[in-house]
């Protein structure tokens, strides 16, 4: 008897946090091989980075963001054709499972212009066909080559009957524009402590891919498990949908983390309804390493943390 389902919709128990980091993938190396097969990528021990600044992090480039401002947002406050018809999809969180994500104070968000680029191309919109047959929008992100991370309440929506039915992917959209075309997903993952039990901090899940062909064109992210020492005051990125700009429209936003617990991380990023599922990561070295996957707002907005348990669930979906 195994402790999840062995069917299109699988649902893990959690073990134990540790230091772990996954690496990225920029797309730029296609692969050879006719059929796909997950990759061997040993864990690599996190270096327990000492706090300075902002915690060792560092800002996407983006010319017309105000880089000042977000290395003090909210810092002392806390301590611690078919796309068309989708245009007035509503955002999946607001079902509001808890607080749907806000704009905090001064909205400093920047629209992404060059979609096709790295990291841009690795984000997707989802348009969610839910198991009722109403429709809703999130946002995702590529981990692997045919796997899309994101929040568990855009693939199971406790009021919406549960698992989605399908879920179209599209990475860099842009208006109507899909540079990389899109795929269906019909095969999702998530957590017990969400499906089961509704817990905000397990607020999690993937979309697996028929295939690996968007994931090898536009690349993925990395991902980690970092200590709380590491995560305390890291200046971290975050970019996706929301729905309060126009449709298909991707939008950037950065700052500190200014509190975290032992599931959840905080900070004054300005997001909207439309963003859940979205990456908030780390950029440091060149290499990008996402530490949360973002899901609630309420100023200070909120991503669940990427602790050990939900590290070796994204492996086992990397490579499913």
């Amino acid at each position: 008897m195994t402790d999840y389902e062995s069917v299109s919709s699988n649902e893990w128990n959690e073990e134990e946090l540790e230091l772990h980091t996954e690496d990225s993938n920029d797309g730029s190396k296609e692969s050879s091989m006719t059929d796909y097969h997950p990759e061997s990528t040993a864990d690599l021990e996190e270096d327990g980075f000492d706090i300075a600044t902002h915690g060792g992090g560092e800002l996407e480039r983006l010319p017309d963001f105000d880089a000042g401002y977000a290395l003090t947002e909210g810092f002392s406050i806390l301590d611690e054709g078919e796309v068309l018809d989708y245009a007035n999809v509503p955002p999946a969180c607001q079902e509001a499972y808890d607080q749907p994500e806000s704009v905090c104070g001064r909205d400093d968000r920047v629209k992404i212009m060059r979609i096709t680029s790295v990291p841009w191309r690795m984000i997707c919109k989802l348009i969610i066909t839910k198991s009722n047959g109403s429709k809703s929008g999130c946002t995702g992100w590529f981990i692997g080559p045919h796997t899309v991370m994101t929040a568990g309440h855009c693939v199971y929506s406790h009021s919406s009957g549960g698992w989605a039915k399908k879920i179209e992917v599209i990475p860099g959209l842009n208006g109507i524009t899909k540079p990389y075309g899109s795929q269906v997903g019909r095969s999702f993952r998530s957590v017990k402590g969400w499906t089961k039990s509704m817990k905000s901090t397990h607020d999690y899940g993937c979309i697996i891919l028929p295939n690996d062909t968007l994931g090898r064109r536009v690349g993925w992210f990395g991902f980690a498990s970092l200590s709380h020492s590491s995560l305390k005051n890291l200046l971290v990125n975050n970019s996706g949908y929301p729905g309060d700009k126009p449709f298909g429209t991707q939008w950037y936003n950065a700052g500190r983390i200014s509190k975290v617990e032992a599931r959840r991380l905080h900070y004054m990023l300005d997001t909207f309804g439309g963003q859940s599922g979205s990456p908030t990561w780390r950029f440091r070295n060149s290499k990008r390493h996402v530490v949360g996957i973002h899901a609630y707002g309420g100023c200070p907005n909120k991503s669940t943390r990427i602790v050990r348990p939900v590290f070796n669930n994204m492996k086992r979906w990397k490579n499913a």
